[in-house]
């Protein structure tokens, strides 16, 4: 399988951090670029409850939290020096965007990290974020189980 780039969406969890690991070893290998992607969620029902003032100032702050923690990577991985790398912020529902960051900038390969256990009646009915990606990506995608997760019962 050719690999010469990567896409690793993260939430901050340490599922996506675990996903991020294994990305970082693959793209060493490979010697291929890594794209680090964030969605923040969007929370536009939120302006029916909050002056335009609070909504944009709620929407600013959580764009700049996102952007100091992809900033702060680095330290937490400082692996991510030995190869090329970027991030990129979207704002929406994270597989929609998830999938239209594919769209845009093709990849070879998507790492992902499941969160494991879900509530089966919403699953059955939405599914995750993890299993819309697998079933819709035109692309290879890995995802990721923790330990912990994969001793899950």
């Amino acid at each position: 399988m050719q690999i010469t780039s990567i896409l690793v969406p993260v939430d901050f969890s340490e599922d996506s951090y675990y996903a991020l690991n294994h990305a970082i070893e693959i793209a060493q290998r490979r010697q291929c670029p890594l794209t680090i992607l964030h969605v923040n969620h969007d929370e536009s029902l939120l302006h029916h409850y909050l002056s335009e003032k609070e909504y944009e100032k709620l929407k600013q702050g959580a764009l700049d939290d996102a952007r100091i923690e992809l900033e702060g990577m680095v330290e937490r991985f400082p692996q991510l020096k030995e190869i090329t790398y970027s991030y990129h912020i979207r704002r929406g529902i994270p597989y929609v965007e998830i999938l239209e960051e594919l769209e845009k900038n093709p990849v070879d390969l998507v790492v992902i990290g499941s969160h494991g256990r879900s509530n089966l009646d919403l699953k059955y009915f939405y599914g995750t974020t993890v299993e819309k990606i697998v079933r819709r990506a035109k692309t290879s995608v890995l995802v990721t189980r923790t330990a912990a997760k994969k001793n899950m019962k």
